[in-house]
């Protein structure tokens, strides 16, 4: 198993495993269709970010970006990985 998506399905279904009291792999040998009495619907996106966009955004004073997920919201200068050319410069 391989990726960031199959790997949070797969930890999303360890745990669906772990509250019917009963080992992943024996979760997995259940037919598709039989398993939704064991766990809801899952549905995972990965969103890969230009790290270089992202801080030439932040430094052209373009709008705000929101990253929203898992009940967490992150300020907006969180996603620059760079100080921006003004920062910079100030002291």
């Amino acid at each position: 198993m391989q990726g960031s998506a199959k790997r949070l399905v797969k930890a999303a279904l360890q745990e669906a495993a772990k509250k019917r009291e009963m080992r992943y792999s024996d979760l997995k040998k259940i037919d598709r269709g039989v398993r939704r009495h064991f766990h809801d619907d899952i549905t995972v996106i990965v969103v890969f970010l230009d790290s270089n966009l992202v801080s030439r955004a932040s430094s052209v004073k373009c709008s705000n970006i929101s990253v929203r997920g898992g009940g967490i919201n992150l300020p907006a200068n969180t996603l620059a990985p760079f100080a921006t050319p003004t920062e910079a410069g100030s002291t």
